[in-house]
């Protein structure tokens, strides 16, 4: 009824059944989808993601510790991240296809540089916020070295590994769908190759499927995932 009320067209704003039809499309064993695309590119996505995110934490979690261990390099390496952070993932698209070729490789590059400079700085500032007084207080106690990472820091460190850990999945995610979509002549189709598809086809419903989909699995994902190992360092360390 809104649909009639404000004059939008079908092909053009689909009604929320009308999506619900097309997504269970994708589920079923139609031969228009070649299977159940939505059963699978999830699944195809959700292990790009976990292969490229593990990367941008290796990558970004070593540069963040090391600008907040070294002045010099945050000073010189602080004001670049902030910069690459704020370029669109997309933006990598090209300079991927150029250096890798239209493979998997190209799809985790852009995963990867959309989301580590992320994880650096996120890293970095959390690391900052610890008192000079647990380091002092290790020096006392013997921990030196190794040993004060190992004892001292990297437990104080870990409410801000979480909070890094969640920043970084949000932009993660954001660059493989945008990668996804741009990429979407590899072997294995992921949601963006879906979400590509119903633009080749002009099916308007399949393009608001299964940006639902994405978005669900984000919120699911942050929600029950990342939001909750959060609160639990944070309440391991009497943050809240």
């Amino acid at each position: 009824m809104a649909f009639r009320l404000i004059g939008w067209r079908e092909y053009l704003f689909p009604a929320p059944s009308t999506i619900g039809r097309s997504f269970v499309d994708m589920l079923s064993l139609s031969p228009a989808f070649g299977g159940r695309p939505m059963l699978w590119a999830p699944l195809v996505s959700l292990v790009r993601l976990i292969v490229g995110f593990a990367i941008s934490m290796a990558v970004g979690g070593l540069l963040g510790l090391a600008m907040w261990r070294f002045a010099a390099l945050d000073r010189f390496l602080g004001p670049l991240f902030l910069g690459f952070q704020t370029l669109p993932s997309v933006c990598w698209v090209p300079l991927g296809i150029l250096l890798f070729g239209i493979n998997e490789r190209g799809i985790l590059f852009v995963l990867v540089m959309g989301s580590a400079f992320a994880v650096a700085i996120a890293l970095r500032d959390g690391l900052s916020v610890i008192p000079p007084l647990y380091q002092r207080a290790g020096l006392m106690l013997g921990a030196r070295g190794w040993r004060m990472y190992r004892y001292v820091l990297l437990p104080a460190s870990m409410p801000a590994l979480a909070g890094s850990l969640r920043q970084g999945f949000s932009f993660a995610w954001r660059s493989l769908m945008g990668a996804e979509l741009l990429f979407h002549a590899v072997r294995w189709h992921g949601l963006g190759f879906l979400l590509q598809a119903g633009r080749d086809y002009s099916d308007v419903a399949q393009v608001v499927a299964v940006m639902i989909v994405m978005i669900g699995i984000g919120m699911a994902a942050d929600r029950f995932g990342f939001a909750r190992l959060q609160e639990r360092v944070q309440a391991r360390f009497g943050l809240v």
